[in-house]
């Protein structure tokens, strides 16, 4: 006489039936939170150089090339000067993942990934980077060997160049309020403006904000803002610090971080 399966029946008839606990308990809804970055401004002026001043480096002429002695490739508007290489130290005053592009020799198309802006206490300049991987943050104090400037529009830019030190921060970023509308003296330099979003984002992440007084800023938000759909709606009042970059017969303060834009009040 077989038992084995009666007798397995029956011990499997007196385990316990688990009930599954209701997993409404576990979750709640949730805040919304703001991003918080660390970004510190201050209306305070830098008082450091570095062995060469920002504000005393080589001026090229409308679309020459300057680089230091050296040879070179056979390109019509390249040149060596005796000014170059320059020692610089600066805070940089944006996270260095700026796109912008070019004119390489004849005339040829390079891309740069990863541009920013540094400043101490005689100007600013436009730093050309090519690397997606940020070695340094918007607020870093940071040493570089100039080897090469350029024009491009009445754009100065350090095409050339070297990352010798770098000092961790944040410190706090120096900027100015513009009295007027800005101008080829506010390129490379940082500036804060308040106002009223007047004109909708383009697809570049490009808007104005327009001031009490009347004048409007160009604002240019980060391709990578832009992709996130960052916005701000027109009528929004807002507080927007940043570098001015000249490009497109635009002089637009340029947006990387969500901390350069203050809030004040809601727009649409």
């Amino acid at each position: 006489m077989k038992l084995r399966p009666a007798i397995a029946l029956l011990a499997a008839c007196g385990e316990p039936h688990l009930v599954p606990e209701d997993p409404d308990g576990w979750y709640d809804a949730g805040a919304t939170l703001d991003v918080a970055e660390a970004l510190a401004f201050t209306d305070v002026p830098y008082t450091f150089t570095g062995p060469s001043d920002i504000g005393a480096l080589p001026e090229p002429a409308p679309f020459e090339v300057l680089f230091e002695p050296a040879p070179l490739p056979e390109c019509p508007d390249w040149t060596t000067s005796s000014e170059l290489p320059r020692e610089i130290t600066g805070i940089a005053t944006i996270f260095p993942r700026l796109y912008y592009k070019t004119d390489g020799c004849d005339g040829d198309e390079e891309k740069y990934y990863g541009s920013f802006f540094v400043q101490d206490a005689t100007g600013g300049v436009f730093v050309l980077g090519d690397s997606k991987v940020a070695h340094f943050d918007a607020g870093d104090r940071i040493s570089i060997t100039v080897r090469g400037m350029a024009n491009r529009y009445d754009l100065p830019m350090v095409v050339s160049h070297d990352v010798t030190l770098i000092e961790r921060g944040p410190e706090a970023i120096y900027y100015e309020i513009p009295e007027t509308a800005l101008g080829l003296d506010d390129i490379a330099k940082v500036r804060r403006v308040e106002g009223v979003v007047a004109t909708t984002k383009d697809t570049f992440g490009a808007f104005q904000v327009e001031s009490d007084d009347g004048t409007r800023f160009d604002v240019s938000l980060d391709v990578d803002l832009n992709r996130r759909g960052i916005d701000y709606p027109v009528g929004t009042r807002l507080i927007v610090t940043g570098p001015v970059l000249y490009s497109f017969d635009a002089f637009s303060i340029v947006v990387m971080q969500i901390g350069q834009v203050e809030v004040l009040s809601s727009g649409e």
